[in-house]
């Protein structure tokens, strides 16, 4: 099993989940000011990471909205779900984009619930030798029918009425 506390290298995706240990005014002011010296880290984007009231998620489910809101596969959270599930009070999300490379080293107030990972962005796959204006087919508009044309699909219209009016007669008739 890896360490929870590292950062992995390169692009993978994870989400770590750290619970707040003070009360929730105190909790929201933390949580919006530095927070590198709290995670032990050396530098932190801050729109990388995400506070949270858990007491929200006591019907829908904390594991569920990690699951379904923020991308974290079920395979990940499979684990903790109980332990998710359960947690109540302020909660701190953190990102991997906003981290650099090491490990974390968080203090408290922060107490590590979990590291979990995000489902990977599917792969970019170049075409080779496509060129998008070459390569479109063409769109031509559909002409419409001349006037001629429609006469002459209503002429043929009345003829098959005759022709079969004419035998219907003809079939009564004998």
């Amino acid at each position: 099993m890896t360490n929870p506390l590292a950062i992995p290298i390169g692009p993978e995706r994870s989400v770590w989940v750290f619970a707040i240990d003070l009360p929730k005014e105190q909790a929201e002011t933390f949580a919006t000011g530095p927070l590198s010296d709290a995670l032990g880290v050396a530098s932190l984007d801050p729109a990388q990471t995400e506070y949270l009231d858990a007491d929200t998620f006591t019907e829908y489910g904390f594991s569920r909205y990690l699951v379904e809101g923020q991308g974290v596969t079920e395979d990940s959270v499979a684990k903790d779900i109980a332990r998710l599930d359960v947690l109540r009070g302020p909660v701190l999300l953190v990102f991997r984009p906003g981290l650099g490379q090491g490990r974390l080293a968080p203090r408290p107030p922060l107490r590590l619930i979990g590291r979990y990972d995000e489902v990977p962005p599917p792969p970019l796959v170049s075409l080779p030798d496509y060129d998008p204006i070459k390569d479109t087919v063409p769109i031509t508009p559909k002409k419409r029918p001349s006037e001629a044309a429609m006469s002459g699909r209503v002429a043929m219209a009345v003829l098959v009425l005759l022709f079969l009016f004419a035998a219907l007669f003809v079939w009564s008739a004998s």
